[in-house]
């Protein structure tokens, strides 16, 4: 969507003031040429694959979630107006009482380098900083809903761009009970994909009756580079 495609050129113009990089700069750190980063902001190059946006996400020292979602399917998501910027707080959708805050990447931050096929585990510790007890939840795995892709032209179906796939030993897992005020750590393993590349999962909390507790702008994800030492 073109309103999209011109806040990614402001926000690339706005964090190369902040840090003093030219376009130039920022495309040599990020691995593109010069043309393809002004085409890729102004909306007419080739959407990008995983690897480029955390790439470039590095180069303007932004977390990679932000540039995931000018280009993700948020599933439900507004299609009009501004993208949904990541947060470390959200309000619950249906209960204004219900609020959750993201307190660290416990282990594995973003772009950590793990080894062809090693088997590793993503902590988050999040908090109940609401008044509700927190029961029956569970982290669901939603990369089809969060899913990379680029329109494909005279078709209504979008097409997946994601490098590789990170496979995980659970698609969900459950959250315990959790009193307000209280953390909790939640823990996956996931196991990286033998080529070098780099890969992405997103995760969302639901209710016991497979509500998404919270909206597009709260989930959990981790971000990884394959890499042979």
């Amino acid at each position: 969507m073109r309103l999209k495609k011109e806040t990614l050129r402001a926000l690339i113009a706005r964090r190369g003031r902040e840090l003093g990089k030219s376009m130039t700069a920022i495309a040599r750190e990020a691995g593109l040429s010069r043309t393809y980063l002004y085409g890729l902001a102004g909306g007419a190059a080739q959407d990008p694959s995983v690897r480029t946006l955390v790439k470039l996400a590095k180069a303007i020292e932004v977390s990679p979630l932000l540039l995931f979602r000018y280009y993700a399917d948020l599933g439900g998501a507004p299609a009009t107006g501004a993208p949904v910027a990541p947060t470390n707080r959200a309000t619950g959708v249906r209960d204004p009482e219900d609020v959750a805050v993201f307190n660290a990447d416990v282990t594995t931050p973003d772009h950590a380098v793990v080894l062809p096929g090693e088997v590793f585990q993503k902590v988050w510790e999040i908090q109940n900083l609401g008044v509700r007890l927190w029961s029956g939840r569970r982290l669901v795995r939603v990369d089809g809903e969060y899913v990379m892709a680029r329109r494909v032209p005279h078709k209504a179906e979008l097409e997946i761009v994601l490098d590789a796939y990170l496979s995980s030993l659970h698609r969900e897992i459950a959250i315990p009970d959790t009193q307000p005020g209280q953390p909790v750590r939640l823990c996956v393993d996931f196991a990286a994909p033998r080529e070098s590349c780099t890969v992405a999962s997103i995760w969302r909390i639901e209710d016991s009756e497979g509500r998404p507790c919270y909206g597009p702008s709260f989930i959990l994800h981790v971000v990884v580079t394959v890499m042979a030492r």
